[in-house]
């Protein structure tokens, strides 16, 4: 998140300091109480109230949002939109007491944990027939989906087996300029991960770096991971918008294609557009990271029962159904990914990087750190 945006959320947490406390108070427990709930009680109180809008950063949640208005009756519209811009969205309105926005699906993590929720913006509710479906390590807050995000390579030109199996070849001169990548200024889950790597995984980290080098890792950095970020940022990546920029990038037809970080959701892009693009799946010590996406309902929501039953719908196989074909991977134990899912994920999912939740607020405190960190090795 770039310092304005920090400086505008924190802002507008000052001056809605005094309306953040009071919905504070009442945030746990809006709409029908769970001592009352069932999913009928739910469904009558949402007749009774007004359409919702709900958000995610995927254009799924357009059709999310109509399979729910014909499930129910009841309109629910959807509409995509940046994490970091859902972050200033809920601030906003509720600095202004004026909340327009009902649910929110938030791929920030350490952002929710650490000023959403405890300000009083959102509110995260589990449906208590659910509980037996979600793991108790996503059940708060509500973690609706993992999405994975992983190194990518062009497979029209090298085949069946990634050019790269290992994060520190990023940083060697074969492939300066030739990774692309994300705006991590634009992508406060890629300055995230760098955190929780620092944190948890730094002894992999320098491990991998032996491995690529055939020496110990030497560094004046304060982690190993650090020390890959500074190498990676000066070797000239090619910087894109979105992770929608970065797949043509990858399956561009020439010599020397670049490796991507994208979202798994691209592969199916790549399969419609017509270009090859594989998981770099021999990638050392992983092969991307898991991205947990939030439930949060809008403390001052004017239909809060509505925006519940849409928070439980999104925690269920048929409301997720059109983000699981894109390779996200539902909480829900009984939700299955399509065997048609275009990324092929469902089979490399235990090299990916699962984020430690208990650490969030530290990855949320040292975002500047790692923005600036970034922006001055990056120049």
């Amino acid at each position: 998140m770039p310092k304005t945006t920090i400086g505008l959320i924190t802002g507008v947490s000052i001056l809605a300091m005094g309306a953040a406390s009071a919905m504070a108070q009442d945030a746990k427990e809006i709409g029908i109480p769970d001592s009352e709930y069932s999913l009928e009680a739910l469904i009558e109180a949402a007749k009774k109230e007004g359409p919702i809008t709900v958000i995610d950063a995927t254009g799924k949640i357009v059709t999310m949002a109509e399979n729910f208005s014909k499930k129910y009756g009841l309109q629910a519209t959807g509409v995509k939109m940046s994490g970091q811009e859902q972050e200033q969205v809920i601030a906003r309105e509720a600095a202004a007491g004026n909340v327009r926005t009902d649910v929110f699906n938030m791929s920030n993590l350490p952002s929710v944990t650490s000023q959403i929720l405890p300000q009083g913006f959102g509110v995260s509710w589990l449906a208590p027939d659910l509980k037996d479906k979600i793991p108790a390590e996503y059940q708060s807050p509500a973690i609706t989906s993992n999405n994975p995000w992983v190194f990518a390579y062009n497979t029209d030109v090298h085949g069946d087996t990634c050019p790269v199996d290992n994060l520190w070849a990023l940083t060697t001169e074969e492939w300066k300029g030739r990774v692309a990548i994300p705006d991590p200024l634009l992508r406060n889950e890629t300055m995230f991960w760098f955190n929780q790597l620092a944190t948890h995984e730094d002894a992999a980290m320098r491990a991998a770096y032996q491995e690529q080098f055939g020496e110990e890792l030497t560094t004046d950095e304060a982690s190993a991971t650090a020390e890959w970020v500074k190498r990676l940022a000066q070797n000239k990546p090619k910087v894109t918008k979105s992770d929608s920029d970065v797949g043509p990038i990858v399956g561009a037809k020439e010599e020397k294609p670049p490796i991507g970080f994208l979202s798994a959701a691209i592969f199916r892009d790549a399969k419609k557009d017509g270009y090859g693009m594989g998981i770099c799946k021999e990638m050392k010590p992983w092969i991307g990271q898991l991205t947990p996406r939030v439930a949060v309902i809008a403390a001052g929501t004017r239909s809060p029962n509505t925006a519940k039953l849409f928070a439980r719908f999104m925690m269920t196989e048929e409301g997720m159904a059109p983000q699981l074909g894109d390779g996200k991977i539902s909480t829900n134990v009984d939700a299955k990914m399509p065997e048609g899912e275009a990324s092929g994920i469902a089979n490399h999912l235990d090299r990916l990087y699962i984020n430690h939740s208990e650490t969030t607020q530290d990855d949320f405190a040292k975002l500047q750190d790692w923005q600036d960190f970034w922006l001055t090795n990056s120049r």
